[in-house]
């Protein structure tokens, strides 16, 4: 019963940072396109991108520095690829720069921020994803 957690643990460990990674690249590319469709939706307290699927995943799921953490603690201490180490890197460096650039922009500053993001996000879970089916 133990081994078997171990073994659980040691998978989800693994696994973890290149999910995370996916969804903040599908996150992104959902940004992308309600910019480029001007597809937005006027909330309390103000207009925002509409993004459902991102809202639908928000609904369940949710990262934050405390999750990251234990990410990376966990990917230290089970001795993973470097790939997962960059991933829990990345989770890191969005999470400050979501906190960072909490301000309005102009839709080109969001595009070359999105494009970025999804292009290494997108490299993450491809990396991930080959070490992994190997």
């Amino acid at each position: 019963m133990i081994n078997a957690f171990r073994k659980a643990l040691i998978r989800l460990g693994k696994i973890i940072p290149f999910v995370l990674c996916f969804i903040v690249c599908v996150s992104y590319i959902e940004d992308v396109y309600a910019l480029y469709t001007n597809s937005y939706i006027e909330f309390a307290d103000g207009v925002y991108l509409y993004k459902p699927i991102s809202w639908a995943i928000g609904n369940h799921l949710e990262y934050n520095i405390s999750h990251l953490a234990v990410l990376c603690v966990l990917s230290i201490a089970i001795s993973t690829c470097l790939y997962n180490k960059l991933a829990c890197g990345y989770l890191g460096i969005n999470l400050a720069e979501k906190s960072y650039f909490d301000f309005e922009l102009e839709p080109t500053y969001i595009y070359i921020i999105c494009i970025i993001n999804i292009a290494i996000s997108f490299y993450l879970t491809y990396k991930g994803l080959r070490i992994l089916t190997k």
